[in-house]
């Protein structure tokens, strides 16, 4: 399994910086971080469950600090489906959806800073049933803190993707040099080798929704 300091190397490899000196540590560190979120989000590879006590009109529960996007919520083995505001809003014009009880069949995520959470629809008035809430959600990675550290919480079955994380943080770096043939010819080299895991990763874990791959590198900014 590669750490942190391994990949640093391998991306200088990439860049044709055997001593690193083109990029200052902090840029080389940067870029592995980003490129690790980065896989985590085109991939939907990296995902947690985590278990909640259902209670009786409790309706809304706190999500991971390290939430993505979820996957899955089941409610004692049985799926529950998302539902967005405006579509409640919709189906019960004129009545006050956040304060209807029963036995829940639809969450909505609320990833909103202020908020953060899992809110079920409707409020559940009787635990006959069990309480076991369950989300399976995408997870952001946590931050390699050393550089003996290793990418995506340090996942064995994550290891064949350490290289699509140096090729993109090669890819971030090279972009701070005056573009010449043989760079633009490098990063498109680069980027190719990241998009080719990405979707190998989406194929791997095939049950995991996803939206195609689309990468905007004009949007992508390193420190």
């Amino acid at each position: 399994m590669s750490n942190k300091a391994e990949l640093r190397t391998l991306t200088a490899s990439m860049c044709e910086d055997p001593n690193q000196t083109k990029f200052t540590p902090a840029k080389y560190n940067d870029a592995l971080e980003f490129s690790q979120r980065q896989f985590s989000l085109d991939s939907k590879c990296l995902y947690k469950t985590t278990a909640f006590v259902m209670a009786v009109d409790d309706g809304t529960y706190d999500l991971p600090t390290d939430y993505i996007v979820d996957k899955l919520v089941m409610l004692n083995g049985i799926e529950l489906r998302p539902i967005s505001r405006a579509k409640l809003a919709s189906l019960f014009q004129n009545q006050r959806w956040d304060t209807m009880t029963g036995t829940p069949r639809n969450y909505i995520s609320d990833p909103m800073e202020a908020n953060k959470t899992l809110i079920l629809f409707p409020i559940p008035n009787t635990i006959a049933d069990g309480t076991d809430l369950q989300l399976t959600y995408i997870a952001l990675p946590t931050t390699m803190s050393s550089d003996t550290a290793s990418p995506f919480n340090s996942s064995a079955l994550l290891v064949q993707y350490h290289i699509a994380v140096a090729a993109y943080a090669a890819w971030l770096l090279l972009g701070y040099l005056t573009p010449t043939d043989a760079t633009v010819l490098k990063r498109r080299d680069l980027l190719n080798t990241y998009a080719g895991k990405v979707n190998e990763a989406i194929n791997m874990f095939g049950d995991t929704p996803s939206e195609p791959l689309a990468l905007h590198p004009e949007n992508i900014k390193v420190r």
